[in-house]
């Protein structure tokens, strides 16, 4: 629940421990992504494009995170960012008393579960 530099830094410090993620991201509770990507180490990406401001709250990984107030795996589809094969986990984040903060969401590479 802290400010947004310190997320993308632990963010940062789990893709480096954990090889099974390729992407991570934070939108708020309306759907707008506050953080930038935070990328694998090993996965090819523009650092000079940034989608921070986009508006995911159509998304269905978005929609059921946030609507149930609970994780949501999406099925496997083709990464926009990394155009790999991957499925996205959502997960909200709630403040004391249950009310939405945000939403963090996952990308998991395919390839590391085959």
């Amino acid at each position: 629940m802290g400010d947004v530099a310190t997320a993308e830094r632990l963010l940062r410090d789990t893709l480096e421990r954990d090889a099974r993620f390729e992407l991570f991201y934070l939108v708020d509770k309306h759907g707008v992504q506050i953080s930038e990507n935070i990328f694998a180490s090993d996965v090819a990406h523009r650092e000079d494009t940034s989608v921070r401001g986009s508006d995911w709250s159509q998304r269905p990984w978005f929609r059921a995170a946030s609507e149930h107030r609970q994780a949501h795996i999406t099925q496997v589809y083709r990464s926009s960012a990394t155009d790999d094969f991957c499925f996205t986990v959502s997960v909200p984040i709630l403040d004391d008393r249950g009310q939405l903060l945000r939403v963090l969401g996952a990308d998991v590479r395919l390839s590391a579960l085959v």
